[in-house]
């Protein structure tokens, strides 16, 4: 037997899709997607100090707490609470001084949002707290939150990231994870690959291929 309550899922599921298509139907053609409104966003302990916290208390950071809030969902991210370990790489108001004009113009395009959405993502590794200490002069390589690698290295008790960004404050902790800030932006068109480098010890990133017994890598 049919009933009325058999078609609304369907019903339900129609409308939902009539409203999206209105909301891209509104959109001009290659235009950057902005996030929907009222996303739900979990709320936090008062005691809990989140990756975007960190960012807005630092003025030193303040240009990064802008870039954040330009790809779609971000800021959202980064100020909630995480189930699992991290380590952020954040790059100084200096840092951004260094770029070239050509990268703040790309930026502000459609396709520029989702590349700097990447390149944010760049600087984030999950699943692991890496501080100083954990890293040597042995030249190795870690694996982000992108699956690509950057280069790790201490010189002259500096650490520095693909052999051209510098730590200039290490091991800020905040819920969850720990912040070191750095004076150069790290591009992943630059990442440093190198097969015959060490691995950093880090957490398996789901995903990804850094453990080759998997079927898929």
């Amino acid at each position: 037997m049919v009933t009325s309550s058999m078609f609304f899922p369907i019903s339900a599921f129609a409308a939902a899709t009539l409203s999206l298509a209105l909301q891209v139907g509104a959109r001009q053609p290659l235009e950057y997607a902005p996030l929907p409104a009222n996303v739900y966003t979990p709320p936090v302990e008062n005691s809990t100090v989140t990756l975007l916290d960190l960012i807005g208390s630092k003025p030193e950071l303040s240009t990064l707490g802008e870039i954040i809030q330009m790809p779609a969902g971000f800021a959202q991210a980064l100020a909630t609470e995480p189930t699992w370990d991290f380590t952020f790489f954040a790059p100084s108001n200096t840092a951004f001084q260094n770029v070239v004009t050509y990268w703040e113009t790309y930026a502000a395009t459609a396709k520029g949002k989702w590349w700097l959405g990447n390149q944010l993502k760049y600087h984030y590794v999950p699943n692991t707290r890496l501080q100083k200490s954990d890293f040597n002069s042995s030249l190795s390589r870690t694996q982000t939150s992108t699956y690509l690698w950057i280069s790790t290295q201490i010189k002259q008790e500096e650490l520095v990231l693909n052999e051209v960004a510098t730590v200039i404050e290490a091991d800020i902790p905040v819920t969850g994870g720990i912040i070191h800030v750095i004076d150069r932006v790290l591009d992943p068109s630059a990442q440093i690959f190198n097969e015959d480098l060490p691995r950093q010890d880090q957490d398996f990133i789901p995903g990804s291929c850094s453990n080759d017994a998997l079927p898929y890598c």
